[in-house]
């Protein structure tokens, strides 16, 4: 799982299908919630605002 900015989407899918070998599915964060787990304040690569969770 990864929580980027738009900068990093592209590095995020490819480390994914690399792992996973398959492709994951891409959420907008403004559009998703979970009880039980809160976005991070920062992209997983970088100090930007996250926009895209993607599993």
């Amino acid at each position: 799982m990864y929580v980027v900015c738009e900068r990093h989407l592209e590095k995020a899918i490819d480390e994914f299908v690399e792992t996973y070998e398959m492709p994951p599915d891409i959420y907008l964060l403004d559009q998703v919630s979970f009880t039980s787990w809160a976005a991070p304040a920062e992209c997983d690569f970088c100090t930007t605002h996250p926009v895209y969770l993607v599993v």
